[in-house]
């Protein structure tokens, strides 16, 4: 998957400052969370960002701080390509890269700035006004918000970002980081479970890359929903994600380095692609685990939902995008409504695992004009890199524009195995521009379920 907005994620994910320059960095303005297993460190002074994780086992910081482009920080994307401010153009390095508001601070050295913090020594609130990486002294037109709070080893982040941006243009969707996170490079294992018998145990995955090439990260399926940089001996930090499955990582650089400010580093990501709204308030959970191997897998696992996925359109699209149409926007009020416009759309949700015999129905709550009355779900297995017409079921819809409950036997098909990681739906014949299609629910469940 090589997209021209993937490959501007690669370098950025690189934001290595030249060699032999050295970052200046404001006098760091730390405040902490320290409940004696695990010690986590926001630098006010840089716009909140996570820059220090430490733990009781390893006194030592986790977090590398090479420039402002890496520590634990939130990183949102949309256009336009390229992104100009009042006569500023990116520079040429990152002009690519579009919108692209970061919590530490842009290329040039400019920190963002926090606007409030809170640290009652159980949580740490933070709101900060990001940068423009690719701009030279830009803040964002959104604003961040990180809430923080601690358990045993396990690290609990959730994160805002809410837009206000002037340009309401609705662009195409984009790989968000959810977060991105720079560790030192002596984490420089990624491992993750990536096969198709999640939560049963299996062998994990040493997760490759190259990082000499111009997509230097690897993408892949963690079908726990976490992944882990860690040590030689099986020590780092995992990244727990409980409603995604899409990861982006590896390490970069020759060095297997302590050094939090060394330019080698290791990657790791959680990824959901979304329609970044101009007035959108769009809200994550993401968990940090500490610890062995085994225990990160053992905490990951326990905090996973293993019910199948529910989708209630009732504020967000719930990690689904829209291709080749228009919606209402941001917020949904209660239904996802797609207008059809010159091409067929098609409707794609997140990336999310579920295995196939623990889910062989589905209930779409829609309502539909399309004149020519048919509708095709899809769906896709580990192993697909595309949607194939040989995995879906048609259905077959009122053009009234009246809401019914339409109950599809997934399982009747033999191509309904394995492991499930996304559904798409689109009108399945063709279709008259101004049409629509609402959605309230798509819900998938077992036999027997009520």
């Amino acid at each position: 998957m090589r997209t021209p907005v993937l490959l501007t994620l690669a370098i950025l994910a690189c934001r290595c400052h030249s060699p032999g320059a050295a970052p200046l960095y404001p006098p760091p303005k730390m405040t902490y969370l320290d409940n004696g297993q695990v010690r986590i460190g926001m630098d006010l002074a840089l716009g909140g960002a996570v820059t220090w994780i430490s733990s009781r086992d390893h006194p030592g910081n986790l977090i590398n701080s090479a420039d402002l482009g890496r520590q634990i920080q939130m990183s949102h994307y949309s256009g336009p390509w390229p992104f100009e401010v009042e006569g500023k153009k990116p520079h040429p390095a990152w002009a690519s890269l579009g919108w692209n508001p970061i919590q530490t601070g842009d290329c040039y050295m400019n920190p963002s700035r926090v606007l409030e913090h809170r640290n009652d020594t159980r949580q740490i609130y933070i709101r900060c006004v990001p940068m423009q990486w690719p701009l030279n002294n830009v803040p964002g037109d959104c604003l961040f918000e990180t809430w923080t709070t601690l358990d045993g080893p396990v690290i609990q982040m959730r994160f805002r970002c809410t837009n206000q941006r002037l340009d309401k243009t609705f662009y195409r969707p984009c790989p968000q980081e959810l977060p991105a996170v720079y560790t030192i490079s002596r984490l420089w294992r990624l491992m993750s479970y990536i096969g198709d018998q999640p939560f049963t145990g299996g062998p994990l995955t040493h997760v490759t890359n190259d990082w000499r090439k111009p997509w230097p990260w690897t993408r892949f399926v963690a079908t726990e929903r976490w992944a882990a940089l860690v040590n030689d001996a099986d020590w780092g930090l995992g990244v727990f994600k409980d409603d995604g499955g899409e990861f982006h990582g590896g390490v970069f650089g020759e060095g297997r380095s302590e050094d939090p400010r060394h330019s080698s580093t290791a990657y790791l990501a959680p990824i959901h692609v979304e329609n970044f709204d101009h007035n959108l308030v769009y809200e994550h959970r993401t968990a940090f685990v500490v610890g062995r191997l085994e225990e990160i897998r053992r905490r990951c696992n326990a905090m996973a939902t293993r019910t199948p996925p529910v989708w209630r359109f009732v504020k967000d699209r719930q990690h689904w995008t829209l291709h080749h149409a228009t919606d209402q926007g941001f917020p949904l009020n209660g239904e996802w409504r797609i207008t059809i416009g010159a091409s067929k759309p098609r409707l794609v949700s997140g990336t999310q695992c579920w295995r196939a015999e623990s889910a062989r129905k589905a209930d779409l709550d829609l309502a539909s004009t399309i004149q020519s009355r048919f509708l095709r779900l899809y769906w896709k297995r580990l192993d697909d890199d595309q949607f194939d017409v040989r995995k879906s079921v048609t259905i077959e819809v009122k053009e009234n524009g009246v809401f019914q409950t339409h109950r599809l036997d997934l399982g009747a098909s033999p191509e309904y195995r394995g492991l499930i990681t996304g559904l798409a739906l689109e009108p399945d014949l063709a279709t008259r521009p101004g049409e629509q299609i609402a959605i309230r629910s798509i819900r998938l469940y077992s036999e027997g379920t009520p």
